[in-house]
């Protein structure tokens, strides 16, 4: 199936929605505003799971940002991202793509912007009628193509939330750490200052009882 000279594209970008966690969602931002400067804006919606990215796009995209998903409760579950999977099916509806951009786990020091292209409904059913992988009487492709649909969104947006979370606790355990070492080094440099201005206010009352006792 030919896609469009402009597809119609629904974006949607996880971030967290707490800060104190490194970059890992300022990137994913600059890499939309990247990517929207050679897309038509009209054919562009933007739902965002976590609220520092809806923070971040509102301005630069009010008319494209549609919802902003955030209070997802932790620790993230499968039935969650199922409901989430549900909101973003509807959501994806008239579109040519679905587009999921996110962290990749790649170490605790590290992490990849990655994006993920996935098909709407109505795309994965048109596709699925041409499969001829395997027999199948009961039940039929009408009733099991949305099923296997609702398995391939849901299992694809858990493995981009999963590897997001993991990457969020890494760049903030990694944000702390820096952060108390450079605490650490505050704290140094400020004894260093103090311990050279208390030695030279003593060095200073000595000279000064020396000098009196000089002119007694």
């Amino acid at each position: 199936m030919a896609e469009p000279h402009e597809p119609k594209e629904l974006i949607v970008p996880i971030t967290s929605d707490r800060g104190l966690c490194g970059a890992i969602n300022s990137t994913i931002v600059r890499e939309i505003k990247a990517s929207m400067k050679t897309k038509n804006r009209s054919r562009v919606s933007i739902v965002s799971i976590g609220d520092k990215g809806a923070a971040a796009l509102s301005r630069p995209f009010p008319d494209c940002l549609k919802t902003a998903i955030t209070g997802i409760q932790v620790p993230y579950n499968y039935p969650t991202v199922m409901a989430l999977a549900e909101y973003i099916n509807q959501e994806s509806e008239g579109t040519d793509k679905i587009l999921i951009y996110y962290n990749q786990f790649v170490s605790a020091i590290l992490s990849e912007i990655r994006t993920l292209e996935l098909m709407p409904k109505k795309k994965f059913v048109d596709l699925m009628k041409f499969g001829h992988l395997y027999d199948q009487e009961l039940p039929d492709k009408t009733t099991s193509n949305p099923a296997l649909y609702e398995l391939y969104l849901t299992s694809n947006l858990w493995v981009a939330i999963l590897n997001n979370a993991a990457s969020e606790q890494s760049a903030r355990m990694n944000a702390m750490e820096n952060a108390s070492k450079n605490a650490k080094e505050i704290v140094h440099d400020l004894k260093l200052k103090y311990n050279k201005a208390r030695q030279a206010k003593i060095t200073m009352e000595l000279c000064e009882i020396i000098s009196g006792a000089s002119a007694l």
